[in-house]
């Protein structure tokens, strides 16, 4: 390091240890999940058009797009590059509203309002709670 660096950094390295110096200047800082916590994400990895070249793949789990591995070692599902993860919590309340939006016993503007509830959901998801891993929002 050189002494330039050196002054640089005693100068700035609070900057990069927000937990112990107090708020991160960064706007985009991590989420702490002390008490455990999800999110939903939107994945980096391969298209399932394509081959994820991974060790393994075409005989234990699927060569293309990711594929989602139980503590088992089994395949229970295959993701893709950009396809957004809902949370548990959000996908069961996107369900909800979704049974409650083809029930017949709602009217045109009940199904409305249950409408715009689950666009407020999905966005305020979107925004405030999803790690997006290839930059796409």
């Amino acid at each position: 390091m050189t002494p330039e660096e050196a002054k640089w950094f005693t100068t700035n390295y609070k900057w990069f240890y927000p937990s112990y110096f107090g708020a991160n200047p960064y706007p985009k800082s991590p989420q702490a999940f002390k008490q455990g916590g999800q999110m939903s994400v939107i994945p980096e990895g391969a298209l399932h058009a394509r081959k994820n070249n991974m060790e393994g793949a075409g005989e234990d789990f699927t060569h293309k797009g990711i594929p989602v591995i139980d503590n088992e070692g089994e395949q229970q599902a295959e993701i893709e590059r950009n396809e957004i993860i809902f949370s548990k919590k959000v996908t069961d309340k996107i369900e909800e509203l979704y049974k409650k939006f083809n029930s017949d016993d709602k009217s045109q503007s009940e199904k409305d309002k249950i409408a715009i509830e689950m666009g407020k959901v999905i966005t305020c998801e979107i925004v405030k709670n999803t790690d997006d891993r290839t930059g796409l929002i």
